[in-house]
């Protein structure tokens, strides 16, 4: 009698053991996939060159577009969402 509860004991510890390491190992999996944007919570900062102004704004698809006015011409700057990053950019003369 005195066997098999040795033998459950050991198979607890042996199920905490391998829990734990499957749950370290899924969480260093979903932070090696995680986008490496700007984290939650925190806006993305977007850079303008000297008199540049925005002349519109819209959201389409987890993207942002932004119609951007500067002294050499007109662009167009497509921004993910989800990561912050800029995606896209179409520049006009």
């Amino acid at each position: 009698m005195s066997a098999l509860v040795v033998l459950a004991l050991l198979g607890v510890v042996w199920g905490f053991v391998r829990q734990s390491q499957v749950l370290l190992a899924a969480r260093a999996q979903k932070a090696a996939a995680a986008p490496a944007g700007a984290p939650d919570g925190t806006a993305a900062v977007i850079t303008l060159a000297p008199g540049a102004r925005i002349v519109s704004a819209s959201t389409d698809a987890g993207k942002l577009v932004l119609h951007v006015a500067t002294p050499s011409g007109g662009e167009v700057e497509i921004i993910d969402l989800a990561t912050g990053k800029l995606t896209a950019q179409v520049k006009t003369h």
